[in-house]
Formats: structure tokens, sequence, C-alpha cells
């Protein structure tokens, strides 16, 4: 299981969408997708770069059992994976979506299911401080692992640290398990201005 806070270190957005990736990136507000080579390496060098467009760049590309994977290390708009409504549309149709980010000081996972957000999850406290009527089947399946509505998290969530915790919502949500293999080699991406 990958350490997301060991790969990206501060500031990063995940997100897994029951989608093919171009439709995926297009529902998170890309206007063109386009083949990336080195997606990971040209993100570090426009975090480094003096810029004052409002564009961020997505990449995406294809996981296992039809989820596709989408990162986002450009947060200084905030996160296009985060906002409702980029949830909403990849989950839009009986679809699921599940997006994790961190800041400083917070480590929050957000799943999404049929157009609406049902829960949020603080990685931190391993607690659930919301979730939407509807959302038993998703809650369910992270409280099996130890997350918790409001005493301690117990289980897995308890011997896990904030990083592990994140890696176990996804896996509990979406049955996928994200490998360090799967953030190497060649993404689709294009820039993005939905998380203005």
């Amino acid at each position: 299981m990958v350490d997301l806070l060991e790969l990206f270190g501060e500031g990063w957005c995940v997100t897994l969408a029951h989608r093919a990736p171009v439709q995926a990136l297009e529902r998170m507000g890309v206007r063109e997708v386009a083949e990336v080579a080195d997606g990971l390496q040209l993100v570090t060098e426009r975090l480094e770069a003096d810029r004052t467009e409002p564009d961020v760049l997505l990449l995406g590309r294809e996981l296992r059992g039809g989820w596709s994977l989408v990162v986002e290390l450009e947060g200084t708009l905030g996160w296009v994976g985060m906002d409702r409504g980029v949830l909403a549309a990849l989950s839009a149709g009986g679809q699921m979506a599940v997006s994790a980010f961190e800041d400083p000081n917070q480590l929050m996972v957000h799943v999404a299911a049929d157009g609406q957000v049902v829960c949020e999850l603080d990685a931190v406290s391993g607690r659930l401080p919301y979730e939407a009527a509807g959302a038993e089947e998703t809650v369910e399946a992270l409280l099996s692992v130890g997350f918790s509505r409001g005493d301690e998290p117990t289980g897995q969530v308890a011997a896990a640290d904030a990083a592990g915790r994140v890696a176990l919502a996804l896996r509990a949500v979406t049955g996928v398990e994200l490998q360090e293999e799967d953030f190497d080699g060649p993404w689709l991406g294009g820039l993005s201005k939905a998380g203005e």
C-alpha cells in the first residue's frame, strides 16, 4: 500500500473515480486531455515556476476494476477533486468517486455516490464528521475497518498513521489498494480551472 504523504509530501489531492480517465478528467474541468509523458516532473516544474494563471494541471490514468486515478499537486486555489460540484459530476449516474487531500494539519477523504457527497472522513482523527442520508453502505464499509462516528477509532484504523488511514479509507470504499507503481510512467492530463 502506498504512503501518499511519503510520496507527495505536503499539499496534494488524489481522486478515484469509477469512470474512464478521459471522462474523469473532463468532468474535473480539463478542456483538452492529452498524453503527458512525464506528468509528475511537469507538475514539479510548474510548482517551482512563478506562475500567475489560475489553471492547475491534473494528471489521470486507468487503474484496476474500471477505476481512474487523478492526481493534483497545485492547490493554491483549492483542490478540484474536493469540490462538491466536481464530485457530484464524477459520481453522477450511479457511479462513485472518492477524493483525499492533504493540507497542513488537515487530511480528509470525501466520498460521493450517485451525484452527491455522502460522507466525509477526517483521517487524522479517524472519525466521520459528516454523513448524508442514504450513505449506509459507504459508512458501513468505513466502520468495518475501524473508522468511528465519534469514539476513538478501532481495529486497522487505530493501528495506522494518518497516511495509512487514507489508504484504508480508499480501499474500503473502492476496493482499490494504491501501489507505488500506480504513480509511475506516462499520464493523461491537462489544465483545469474547476478549482477556482
